[in-house]
């Protein structure tokens, strides 16, 4: 045998036919890149346990560990800048459900180009992070608007129907707005609750759905008051269905009492 020492050529980062199964955690997903990683690997898909169907692929279980979570969070900010760290962090409350592994592609580049990666908005890696950013913040935008409170023994309370999990980006807008009341807001498509009480706020997973008891007759006498004045505004003459659509959506009615 000769004296030289033998170099391994770098391990190349290759499609694996193998589905990562995590918890749903923030934390979770970032072991979940973790294990991308390791294995200079792109699975075929990312699923937690909600989504979870059969597969001819294997399945392999991704163990939410937070010592390695928080090594790759630290990675984020340290090597690809604050930019990128805000943009992984909130499109992680995307609904859309491959969210995980246009993720891990799109940290995969910007490891191996660097912290200008996250302003190529055309790069194909890329450009989905900005599309599941901007279904966010108008989702974002709009339920700040459209929320619907009712009272219920000394609280205020309301239901929405998100597509995204945006209760976490609601928190500051409805805390500062009524930072003296008791409210929570009830998000039925994730079962989550923000509780605001006693100037402190809480998010909540739920294992069940909530039930909220039907207003009070105070409550229902205001609601038609609020309906009349709705009513009373509109001049019948301009009624334009599609330009209300256009700016208040028909999947938002159903949560807003004056559209009932």
């Amino acid at each position: 045998m000769s004296g030289e020492s033998t170099v391994m050529p770098p391990r190349k980062l290759h499609d694996a036919d193998v589905v990562y199964l995590y918890d749903g955690s923030f934390e979770g997903f970032l072991c979940c890149v973790f294990e991308s990683f390791a294995q200079h690997e792109i699975p075929f898909a990312v699923w937690t346990p909600q989504r979870e169907t059969a597969t001819l692929y294997p399945v392999r279980d991704i163990e939410t560990d937070s010592a390695r979570a928080q090594r790759v969070f630290s990675a984020l900010g340290r090597k690809l800048g604050r930019e990128t760290e805000y943009l992984v962090s909130r499109d992680f409350l995307s609904g859309q459900e491959d969210k995980e592994l246009l993720l891990i592609r799109f940290l995969h580049l910007a490891f191996a180009l660097g912290p200008g990666t996250v302003r190529r908005m055309g790069h194909p890696d890329v450009a989905p992070l900005y599309e599941m950013k901007k279904s966010l913040d108008w989702e974002v935008d709009k339920f700040q608007g459209f929320v619907r409170f009712e009272e219920h023994d000394g609280m205020l309370s309301a239901v929405i129907h998100p597509k995204n999990y945006i209760l976490p980006l609601l928190r500051g807008h409805f805390c500062s707005r009524f930072p003296e009341e008791s409210f929570m807001i009830y998000d039925a498509v994730h079962q989550a609750v923000l509780l605001y009480q006693e100037h402190k706020a809480q998010l909540l997973e739920l294992a069940a759905p909530l039930e909220l008891p039907p207003p009070s007759a105070r409550e229902q006498e205001l609601q038609a008051l609020w309906k009349q004045f709705y009513d009373t505004l509109e001049i019948k003459a301009r009624h334009n269905e599609k330009g209300r659509m256009t700016h208040c959506p028909r999947r938002f009615w159903q949560d807003m009492v004056e559209m009932r």
